[in-house]
């Protein structure tokens, strides 16, 4: 009896050593996130890679590690795992021949709080959704037909802007560029998007401003999203919440105000608001649009306006603004990553 007790603790203790041996091979042989990964320069822990980019732009810091780790590289950025293409060569397998695999925009946590949801044109994943919303903008708002007959409105705005600077300039006074360009920008956006110039332009500016701050960098929810301190301490998740509502306030009015006035019958279709209105009304529609899909979309079009005056400004500061050519669903800002699309 003994001995075959003994016999049968000394299997159970071999298997148990066989299965801890062998497990952590065969999760690494299973497990996708195990498999070969690029090179990557050294790491710390909690923070990854994030000391490799302090103390100098971004584009130079990755620029300087892709001649030493080659042209694809994995970084670590916190908790956030990106793979960074600095070649044509590695740029061509992400934007050509995988490019249906990197087609969707991941959201950052803040990203994901701005938008609730509704992602609109910019970040909707890739799928045929998407690509109604897309034909619904291409057709309507980025025809030649649609661009041309919005040509007096960029005019106009245009020669309010250099009357500005003329007068400034009569005067002696600085002219502040960044802010009379946006306001152009804005203006002109605005009145193509819903027709008439913005009564809370200001407002709008200042908020949207704040929100372009924030939301299309890394903030430190960002990198460590499952921290539960840093989301407590972090001021930003609040001031996202707080510009997101002010945002939509004043797109609910704006749509509210047109819906009555179609409704009423007092409004024509003379802009891309009043073409969307009548796609939402249109019952046979594969893809319906919600009023929340009317203004995201409606959203993006002048966020990507005022977008650009920031890059641009960055550029004239000295700042890191490359700005690649458009692909797929929507331009790829700094370097092709498994993290952008």
């Amino acid at each position: 009896m003994d001995a075959y007790l003994q016999l049968h603790l000394f299997l159970v203790l071999l298997v148990a050593i066989l299965v801890l041996f062998l497990r952590p091979r065969c999760s690494a042989a299973g497990d996708p996130s195990a498999r070969r990964h690029p090179p990557g320069p050294w790491a710390l822990p909690i923070i990854g890679h994030l000391h490799h980019l302090a103390g100098t732009v971004p584009h130079r810091a990755l620029s300087s590690l892709a001649r030493r780790y080659g042209p694809l590289m994995k970084l670590r950025l916190g908790e956030l795992v990106v793979v960074v293409a600095s070649s044509s060569d590695a740029a061509r397998e992400i934007m050509k021949v995988h490019d249906a695999n990197f087609a969707s925009r991941p959201l950052t946590s803040m990203q994901r709080l701005a938008f609730q949801g509704n992602e609109g044109l910019v970040f909707a994943p890739y799928g045929d959704g998407w690509r109604q919303l897309r034909k619904i903008c291409t057709n309507e708002l980025l025809s030649s037909r649609s661009v041309q007959s919005f040509r007096h409105v960029r005019e106009e705005e245009l020669g309010c802007l250099l009357r500005s600077v003329e007068e400034a300039s009569a005067s002696g006074s600085p002219v502040n560029l960044t802010k009379g360009i946006s306001a152009y920008l804005a203006d002109s956006t605005v009145r193509a998007v819903i027709g008439s110039r913005f009564r809370q332009r200001d407002r709008y500016l200042r908020v949207l401003q704040d929100l372009l701050r924030i939301v299309p960098g890394m903030t430190l929810p960002d990198l460590f999203p499952s921290w539960r301190l840093v989301l407590l301490l972090s001021s930003v998740p609040g001031r996202i919440r707080r510009h997101s509502e002010d945002m939509k306030q004043m797109m609910d009015s704006i749509i509210r105000e047109r819906q009555e006035d179609r409704a009423a019958g007092q409004a024509k279709e003379k802009d891309f608001l009043d073409v969307l209105l009548r796609l939402q009304a249109e019952v046979d529609s594969q893809y319906p649009l919600t009023t929340e899909n009317i203004k995201t979309v409606l959203l993006g079009h002048v966020w990507c306006g005022q977008r650009d005056v920031s890059y641009d400004a960055g550029v004239g500061d000295g700042g890191a603004a490359a700005e690649p050519s458009d692909h797929g669903k929507g331009a790829r800002p700094g370097p092709a990553s498994s993290s952008t699309r």
